[in-house]
């Protein structure tokens, strides 16, 4: 078996085994995800060491030729991606263990299995065509997890939220998919890279359709809506798992792969998506203000480190890409566990209403010192990740010359320690 085809298919078997599991056997689903995240995880470490020194792991199923056959390729980018994902599957999968307000915990763990396989198989798609087969598997399973997270009218209202959002701005990315492929003469990526496209013309509007698409699912403004409803209507291990880790990984990902691979980018796109950014930063970390619930100001600050990544890739220079990519990890990270921490209080308290809380550090320092590492590491300061990543955008925004977009990225920091705070 090509070791491509086991972070994909293997958590696929498994979620639909897992609905064939009676619900009186009990810490079978708990153990078979754990176990399966964890193979899964070791794969995608074995794929990322090839890729590091320039050997890439490849499957290619024929199909209709011409850059349209089923193709996933580990190089360096993606197998970074696809370990990314596999952690935070796994990190997942344990907390979820004795969490109890997550639905039933059948198609709790089915979600989580089905989301990891197509999030490995967009990570590592090499074709358009098998990346837009993948992304729109994903949606579905971002509806049915809102939707079966709670039996609530409010969490079937924004599961139809999220859905009808990311399905009209995936119109645009397979209308952006379809135009590229028409450009290029080609749907496989590598070939794409090979000789980027251009903006001029009809390669401008492939560009901002794609970029459209890897926007919504990055939850940038204004495709962002829908998180902070989901914050309330769904359960923290999904807010810990999908709009924390894998939406945004495989969002800033896409971002990336357009921008950096695919396109030519010129000064006026480039302002384009460094302005998305700076708004992105500040109007959310300004709605976070205001926000008197745990999950929903913690999903505002999700979409407001979503503009430094934006922002680091839109420098279109080597030290902003790599800060923006960098965060993209970090934030995920410190996001994930910012929203475990909240599940946590929720669990404890039985309430998420900042203004009844308070006094918890004596009753839960773990979470509390949890707590206080994350939110420090989301405000950029150091010694922790969220320092380095930011550090490395300010030196990319500065390298650009648009002083602006560096003040911007500051105020935000400083806005995000204070609504810590």
């Amino acid at each position: 078996m090509n070791l491509l085809s086991i972070p994909v298919l293997l958590p696929l078997a498994a979620g639909l085994l897992i609905l064939a599991v009676s619900d009186r056997t009990r810490w079978l689903r708990e153990l078979l995800s754990i176990g399966v995240t964890a193979v899964c995880f070791l794969a995608a470490l074995n794929a990322l060491a090839p890729a590091l020194l320039g050997q890439h792991y490849q499957l290619t199923l024929p199909w209709l030729g011409g850059g349209m056959d089923f193709s996933l390729k580990a190089d360096q980018l993606s197998a970074f991606l696809l370990l990314a994902v596999s952690f935070f599957s796994l990190l997942v999968s344990f907390y979820a263990f004795s969490f109890p307000d997550k639905g039933k915990a059948k198609w709790f763990y089915f979600n989580v299995l089905l989301t990891q396989s197509f999030a490995a198989g967009a990570a590592l798609a090499d074709s358009l065509l098998t990346l837009l087969f993948f992304w729109e598997g994903l949606l579905i399973f971002l509806y049915t997890f809102i939707a079966l997270s709670r039996d609530t009218a409010g969490s079937r209202a924004t599961a139809m939220k999220a859905f009808l959002i990311n399905g009209v701005t995936d119109l645009c990315l397979l209308l952006g998919i379809g135009l590229t492929a028409y450009l290029a003469g080609t749907m496989s990526m590598s070939e794409i890279s090979a000789e980027k496209l251009t903006l001029n013309g009809w390669g401008g509007l492939a560009y901002v359709l794609l970029l459209i698409g890897a926007l919504s699912k990055a939850g940038a403004i204004p495709f962002h809506t829908w998180i902070p409803d989901a914050a309330v209507d769904s359960s923290a291990p999904f807010m810990a798992y999908v709009p924390a880790a894998i939406d945004k990984l495989l969002g800033i990902y896409f971002l990336a792969r357009i921008s950096v691979y695919l396109f030519q980018l010129n000064g006026a796109m480039q302002l384009v998506l460094m302005t998305i950014g700076a708004l992105t930063i500040i109007i959310a970390v300004m709605m976070a203000f205001v926000q008197q619930d745990y999950k929903r100001l913690l999903s505002y600050h999700a979409v407001s480190q979503t503009g430094y990544m934006i922002l680091g890739i839109g420098t279109l220079n080597p030290i902003g890409i790599a800060g923006g990519l960098f965060h993209m990890i970090n934030h995920a990270s410190y996001k994930s566990c910012l929203f475990m921490t909240a599940g946590a209080v929720e669990r404890q308290a039985g309430t998420g209403d900042l203004g009844r809380l308070g006094g918890l550090f004596r009753a839960m320092p773990v979470t509390a010192v949890c707590f206080v590492i994350a939110a420090a590491a989301i405000s950029g300061i150091a010694p922790f990740n969220g320092f380095f990543s930011k550090e490395l955008i300010y030196k990319g925004t500065l390298e650009t010359g648009w002083l602006s977009f560096f003040i911007a990225a500051e105020v935000g920091s400083l806005l995000t320690l204070a609504s810590f705070l």
